[in-house]
């Protein structure tokens, strides 16, 4: 996946959050608007009918009081034109006002019949709204105020807390959204890959068709040629005439390899499956190894304690292992050392084959699975494209673990385990 499609993928999950959120904030101021407003009525529906009770009842304190307690407010109280307490809930009469929290205007404009609500004072961060209204009391010009905090405003602020997990989700959803479109250009990009090489396949298969019609009869023709012609020279045949011959039936049964190697990777991947135990079938792969490349240092372990068996076609599932196996110690050279163990991975089986060799160049890496593509001069480059066949034909999967580049090599097929 290139460049220019995760910047897309991150730009249209940034502009669905955008909108989102604009959304959100919009829905939000206009209920932090709507909340506000009703509270504001409702403060000065409390101070009208608490101004006119005022002006006739008998203990303003007592009253007071139940004002404050009912409607959970800071602090209510009345004072006189000397600006004096003269009935109150925590500011307490006869104490002088305490003009830092007044709103001196608006206590002004009360003492000539305007009532008034808005921001007073703030303590911790927290404004009080305070809220003047006229009362008469007996002939005498008073003022209500009435003080509301965080008790009194709390469903705004319930508002605002809904406002702030609205946001998170939002942003959760536009992170799911870009995960989900990465996903999907991922899976877009794996499909735009095995249609590719489904394409070259076929265009394979075309041409095994071809050699198969053109190359082999002919290559049938040569070898028994050959080996009349060796038959008829005899036990007298010189040594290097010997050495010749089997150069050239050498030589012939590599065309033949070839020409089965590329009808391999068009024809139908027909399995016979039963259980197969890895354990055994890695030794066994191990000691053809060992016949094949004597020279080669060949490890081959169970790393699971007990039996690990998977669901296979042994010989098909033998080939493949051997596969990886002769392409390690072919690029390794004599003295390589090949490791392949067996291993439980969760719910999948993994079959490891390791060499110390040369590695995987990094140019290669990403096309090392397509078919005419090798590291090894010589190679046909179907080796690893007809392995990786047979292992997804399996519903498993063959991996190059290594870092492309360093020096060595692991390859892993990865298969379903057998259920119990």
């Amino acid at each position: 996946m290139n460049r220019r499609r995760v910047l897309a993928v991150l730009a249209a999950a940034l502009g669905l959050l955008v909108a989102i959120n604009a959304l959100v904030y919009s829905l939000y101021r206009s209920e932090v608007r709507a909340v506000t407003g009703t509270l504001d009525d409702r403060l000065v529906a409390l101070g009208v009918t608490s101004a006119s009770w005022l002006a006739s009842a008998g203990d303003s304190d007592a009253l007071l009081e139940v004002l404050v307690r009912e409607n959970r407010l800071e602090d209510a109280y009345t004072v006189d034109g000397t600006l004096r307490v003269t009935a109150g809930v925590r500011t307490r009469a006869g104490q002088p006002l305490n003009l830092l929290r007044v709103d001196e205007p608006r206590l002004t404009a009360a003492f000539e019949g305007r009532p008034s609500v808005g921001d007073g004072y703030s303590i911790a961060n927290a404004t009080v709204t305070a809220a003047y209204f006229p009362v008469r009391r007996a002939g005498v010009p008073l003022v209500l105020a009435i003080e509301a905090g965080t008790e009194y405003h709390a469903p705004a602020a319930r508002l605002r807390r809904t406002y702030l997990v609205a946001v998170g989700l939002t942003g959760l959803a536009a992170g799911v959204f870009a995960v989900s479109l990465l996903l999907a250009l991922r899976a877009l990009e794996r499909a735009r890959l095995a249609h590719g090489r489904a394409e070259r396949l076929a265009a394979v298969g075309q041409m095994a068709a071809m050699v198969a019609h053109e190359v082999r009869n002919p290559l049938g023709i040569l070898r028994g040629q050959i080996e009349l012609a060796r038959e008829r020279l005899g036990p007298a045949t010189p040594p290097r005439e010997q050495e010749r011959f089997a150069e050239m039936l050498a030589e012939v049964d590599r065309l033949n390899r070839l020409t089965e190697e590329l009808l391999g990777l068009t024809r139908d991947v027909e399995l016979e499956t039963r259980d197969v135990e890895l354990g055994a079938l890695v030794a066994t792969v191990a000691d053809e190894v060992r016949l094949i490349a004597p020279k080669a240092e060949i490890i081959a372990e169970l790393v699971t304690p007990g039996s690990l068996t998977v669901r296979a076609d042994p010989a098909k599932l033998r080939q493949a292992i051997l596969n990886l196996a002769l392409n390690a110690t072919q690029i390794g050279g004599a003295g390589v050392r090949l490791t392949i163990d067996a291993a439980a991975d969760g719910d999948r089986a993994r079959i490891s084959v390791t060499d110390d060799g040369p590695g995987i160049p990094a140019k290669l890496a990403a096309s090392l699975f397509e078919p005419f593509v090798t590291t090894r001069p010589g190679g046909s480059g179907l080796g690893l494209a007809a392995a990786r066949r047979v292992v997804e034909h399996h519903g498993g999967s063959l991996v190059l673990e290594s870092r492309p580049g360093a020096r060595g090599a692991r390859f892993s097929i990865y298969l379903p385990r057998s259920r119990a």
